[in-house]
């Protein structure tokens, strides 16, 4: 249990910094627009990436040591950030300094929390150790959000520091975490042959066209509904969301464990086909927007942990790569599903964005189902 309440504290410290930042650096700092979109892009990117350079000591390093190292380090560039902030300071290579450090740092503790749980610390099968991940993630989403728009309007030249108020418990429940944990086991090359470089392939494809399709739901419908919604009903949207993942995550995970999952990854992309097309219809009808959130909602309960999952088998002995491996396939997967939808919609084109998202779930489902794919 500690474990994912470590994991809702780590996601809190970065949703309630990362979730209205933008905002933040155009109405309390001087920077102009293509700054502020150097700034956040720079946090974005080395969130999402920054791990890859740890990969290797990551898989080695004691989990307890690199969580609160990971955690002073956020703190070390929160404080920095504030500091050129009320000071004053407002020079582009001093801030890109401060949000790669927080980025980078933030990245290596997603993926050591990650790496942990996949190698078996989690004492749960590993589709359920992250479906368990899910809810906590979920719990955070749903809360943090909302904390971080009443810090903006009340305390904004404070915001930054709040995330500091998530890092202390954290580093106190790391000490919580036993150091003598399981080290992943070794390949042992007189068993049969793992996975060909054809099965990881289709795998990390399957994954990218899940995740371009899903990655619609958040990072695009805001701007395409905001106009018809506004903000706060969107938010509703998403709260809903993450309501439906905390209460029904775990019961439907276990109602799963005894299917195949090669009908698992079908059943999921066709919800996400028939979910992402019906987002081009929830501004105008409710019972669209109800479907859409059910369908995706429902989806991502069953790809999330179970691509997870799927990846250590893809990648044997290696857990912190297979994590490595997926976050950024799924990074990927976002950045093209969120430049080119914002695009496609800024030009009116939104019938043909969620139909492209719609065909690339159902091209999984293809896939998967044309071929004998491989699934343990």
């Amino acid at each position: 249990m500690t474990l994912y309440v470590i994991r809702f504290l780590t996601w809190g410290a970065w949703s309630i910094l990362f979730t209205f930042f933008a905002v933040w650096l155009a109405t309390s700092a001087p920077f102009s627009a293509a700054d502020i979109a150097i700034i956040a892009g720079t946090l974005a990117m080395t969130s999402r990436a920054g791990a890859l350079l740890f990969t290797r000591r990551i898989g080695k390093g004691d989990f307890r040591a690199v969580m609160i190292s990971t955690q002073v380090l956020l703190m070390a560039a929160i404080i920095w950030l504030q500091w050129l902030h009320l000071h004053q300071i407002y020079t582009l290579g001093a801030w890109l300094l401060g949000v790669a450090v927080l980025g980078i740092a933030n990245s290596v503790s997603t993926l050591t929390q990650l790496t942990f749980i996949a190698s078996g610390n989690a004492k749960d099968d590993t589709v359920t150790a992250f479906s368990k991940e899910n809810v906590a993630l979920n719990l955070s989403a749903g809360i943090t959000p909302y904390l971080s728009a009443l810090v903006l309007a009340h305390l904004p030249d404070w915001y930054l520091t709040f995330a500091l108020l998530y890092c202390l418990p954290t580093i106190a429940l790391c000490m919580r975490i036993s150091v003598t944990q399981r080290r992943p086991p070794a390949c042992n090359q007189s068993q049969a042959p793992g996975p060909n470089g054809q099965s990881r392939t289709r795998f990390l494809v399957i994954n990218f066209l899940s995740f371009f399709a899903f990655a619609q739901f958040y990072n695009v419908f805001p701007f395409y509904a905001e106009d018809s919604l506004g903000a706060e009903k969107i938010g509703l949207f998403f709260a809903a969301s993450s309501v439906l993942i905390v209460t029904l995550q775990i019961p439907l995970t276990r109602l799963c464990a005894q299917r195949n999952r090669r009908d698992m990854i079908i059943a999921a992309n066709l919800a996400l086909a028939v979910g992402v097309y019906a987002l081009l219809f929830a501004t105008q009808k409710m019972t669209a927007m109800v479907a859409a959130l059910l369908l995706l909602t429902l989806a991502e309960m069953i790809f999330g942990p179970l691509y997870q999952s799927m990846s250590i088998k893809l990648f044997p002995g290696r857990p912190a790569f297979a994590m490595a491996v997926l976050t950024f396939t799924w990074a990927l997967a976002e950045t093209a599903a969120t430049t080119l939808g914002v695009y496609m919609v800024a030009q009116g084109n939104a019938a043909a964005l969620f139909t492209l998202a719609a065909m690339a779930a159902a091209l999984v489902v293809a896939i998967v189902w044309g071929r004998r794919y491989s699934t343990t």
